[in-house]
């Protein structure tokens, strides 16, 4: 039997019955396979849960009280709903607690979660099927970002990436072009190190670096959290589109003297001998923001190492066309 046909049966019996049987049918899974095996129908109902989960965050602005009163089923606590909702965003302490000390990982708390949510929507038995394709579809995506992994690109100039879409060729970063782009250079040096591409009111600051061993992504990020929080601020891991990432609070001083928090996300990818950052501020940053602009021009950047001497550690310079305007910026 297959994974999705399972997911239905289970899904099936639980919104009639209001359990699962203990039945030698019923496909029992650990916690570490509900969210690393690809075989697992716990993937699929996990994957699901994201999306309607997702969907009620952005519909109640982020207001975890109202997330957590979709939940009406009695079988979870509230610290449970709480924790499930968090891993469902892509909190990675919330995966990890839920998974390795919680145990609410496993299939029979994820169906109950799921279903508790379709009861609690009112979804009927035809829409219910249509999410389950859906999540079938979203399964590989949901493996990468439990995983930590990438989810495609940004990608190396060697490999082999669609070109269908017109670039703007920056020298060291290839960005797509699009509509209501502003790019601003950052120059450190007396060279330009990198961009902030800005769309309305979001903004992503990019730079790629040549690497340097043992300073990864998983180090830097790591560096970048500590940073944070001896500056006052705070820095949690999350997962999503661009697999591992850092969503900060920083503490920053206005122009009249006045203190306030600034939402930044920090984005990373390792390539074959670089590094590239990304930095989102803006409305793309808030806790709520569903907007993924930011993550799409992120994952669509290609890295053109060989555009600047290889020195271990320095950023790959680009070539900004004439007509923008330089803005000073320090190495990151």
């Amino acid at each position: 039997m297959s994974a999705e046909t399972t997911v239905r049966r289970l899904v099936t019996e639980f919104r009639r019955n209001g359990s699962l049987s203990d039945g030698e049918q019923l496909v029992d899974v650990d916690e570490r396979s509900a969210v690393d095996d690809p075989e697992s129908p716990a993937v699929i109902v996990f994957a699901a849960a994201q999306v309607m989960i997702r969907l009620l965050w952005e519909e109640e602005h982020g207001d975890l009280d109202r997330v957590v009163a979709h939940i009406p089923t009695p079988e979870l606590s509230r610290a449970d709903k709480e924790l499930l909702i968090r891993a469902c965003l892509g909190d990675v302490e919330a995966v990890r607690n839920a998974r390795d000390e919680r145990g609410v990982l496993d299939i029979r708390t994820l169906i109950t979660l799921l279903c508790s949510l379709l009861e609690g929507e009112g979804v009927t038995e035809a829409a219910t099927y249509e999410l389950l394709d859906l999540a079938t579809g979203h399964q590989e995506e949901t493996l990468r970002m439990m995983r930590g992994g990438d989810r495609g690109g940004p990608w190396d100039a060697t490999e082999a990436v669609s070109q269908e879409l017109p670039v703007i060729d920056l020298g060291g970063i290839r960005i797509p072009a699009g509509d209501g782009l502003e790019l601003l250079p950052i120059a450190s040096g007396g060279r330009v190190c990198g961009v902030t591409v800005v769309r309305g009111s979001t903004a992503l600051q990019l730079q790629a670096f040549h690497a340097l061993p043992g300073r990864n992504w998983d180090v830097i990020r790591g560096e970048l959290r500590g940073k944070m929080v001896r500056g006052g601020g705070s820095a949690k891991e999350w997962t999503g589109r661009a697999g591992v990432e850092i969503r900060a609070n920083v503490p920053t001083v206005r122009p009249d003297g006045s203190t306030t928090v600034m939402q930044v996300r920090f984005l990373g990818h390792d390539g074959p001998g670089w590094l590239l950052r990304g930095v989102v501020t803006g409305a793309g940053a808030a806790p709520e923001s569903t907007d993924e602009w930011a993550y799409r021009l992120f994952a669509s950047s290609v890295v053109v190492p060989s555009f600047s001497p290889p020195e271990n550690g320095s950023p790959i310079a680009l070539n900004i066309p004439d007509g923008f305007h330089g803005q000073q910026g320090n190495r990151p």
